[in-house]
């Protein structure tokens, strides 16, 4: 999920919680997004614990961006499941200003299967998605990076740099955080707080930048 690839309050309490492993069973992040300083929308993220040991994950963004006199709209509706790390489903579905997109996934031990506008495609290794939720597993960080977009289901060639430690705004907040960046077919970095999880998200897409900032942390 880019946002777009093409074109409330945070409590103290979670200063305090980010620095260390969740261990909630549910933990829900929504973000605010900005195109060029501009509120345009918001995206929201939820990870679930299934007794099984998966992780569901279900993400909802809705952006909306008016340039001169056209408005572009972009919608997702995705939910992936995980374990250890590694991507056992993914079923999404994105309107990119109209263009309409459905993907769904099966994840194996040497990969996973995508099934999109009637094709099928493998893609080998340990599998990272556009939503860019949680970093991959530590191994799975070098030069070659098997990144799919969770949109189209297209495999990007990306690779994955950590730039270092960093401080970012978290609703009014200051919070450390790791930087690290994605370049290659996406140009996008990420900060990541110590449970490995998004806290904020900046890219440059066709000349605008647009930023996902997390504005509220809510477990259960």
């Amino acid at each position: 999920m880019l946002l777009p690839h093409r074109l409330a309050l945070l409590t103290l309490a979670w200063l305090g919680l980010a620095a260390t492993a969740p261990s909630a069973d549910s933990e829900s992040r929504t973000f605010s997004v900005a195109v060029d300083g501009k509120a345009a929308g918001s995206c929201r993220m939820t990870v679930q614990k299934r007794p099984d040991g998966t992780l569901a994950v279900t993400a909802r963004a809705d952006v909306s961006v008016k340039v001169a006199i056209l408005t572009y709209k972009y919608t997702y509706r995705g939910t992936e499941v995980w374990k250890d790390g590694r991507l056992h489903s993914l079923e999404s579905n994105a309107d990119d200003n109209g263009k309409k997109h459905s993907v769904s996934a099966t994840g194996g031990h040497d990969g996973a299967v995508f099934r999109s506008a009637g094709r099928e495609v493998f893609v080998r290794g340990d599998v990272w998605l556009t939503t860019y939720w949680q970093l991959p597993p530590e191994k799975a960080r070098g030069p070659t990076l098997a990144l799919v977009d969770a949109d189209t289901g297209k495999s990007l060639n990306a690779k994955l740099e950590k730039v270092g430690p960093d401080e970012v705004p978290v609703a009014g907040n200051v919070v450390k955080a790791t930087r690290y960046r994605v370049s290659g077919a996406v140009k996008v970095d990420l900060w990541y707080d110590n449970s490995d999880r998004l806290v904020r998200q900046e890219s440059v897409e066709d000349g605008h930048k647009t930023v996902l900032e997390l504005t509220r942390l809510e477990r259960d």
